[in-house]
């Protein structure tokens, strides 16, 4: 847990992560949540009344070629160990330590029913990375929404 604390002060002062900026950390076990986490940043960027985003995403999972970002979006890539992506999970899950900041992990800890509800219910990708992850009021693009 302490390299996970090590870990975030160094990420936070590398990358300048402040409350202007949200943090999308992708695990890789979910590949459609992921990408829905991507599409829908834009709106949790809104909410957060941030003005830009850093993603983090697992080097063994991901490649840069994965995403379909363009420069200005105000979105930066940032590729890391899928180890550091654990250690931090496992220092947010101790202790939250910053609120702009969204985890995809869907079986991680074991209490964590994300995956069994996206397998035994209605709930697709999209409603879990609005609702469920960015607490967004609305999933954009969906009928009767405001987006």
């Amino acid at each position: 847990m302490i390299k996970g604390w090590f870990l975030w002060k160094i990420l936070r002062i590398k990358y300048g992560i402040n409350y202007k900026k949200v943090v999308l950390v992708l695990s890789g076990e979910n590949r459609a949540l992921d990408m829905a986490c991507i599409d829908n940043l834009p709106d949790f960027i809104g909410r957060k009344y941030a003005r830009a985003a850093i993603i983090f995403y697992p080097e063994d999972v991901y490649s840069l070629g994965d995403f379909d970002i363009s420069p200005g979006d105000n979105v930066k890539l940032i590729s890391l160990p899928g180890g550091d992506i654990s250690k931090l999970y496992d220092y947010y899950c101790f202790m939250k330590f910053f609120d702009n900041i969204v985890f995809t992990f869907t079986d991680k800890p074991a209490d964590n029913l994300l995956q069994r509800y996206l397998d035994e219910t209605d709930i697709n990708e999209d409603d879990a990375a609005c609702l469920a992850l960015y607490h967004l009021r609305y999933v954009p693009g969906a009928s009767g929404t405001k987006g």
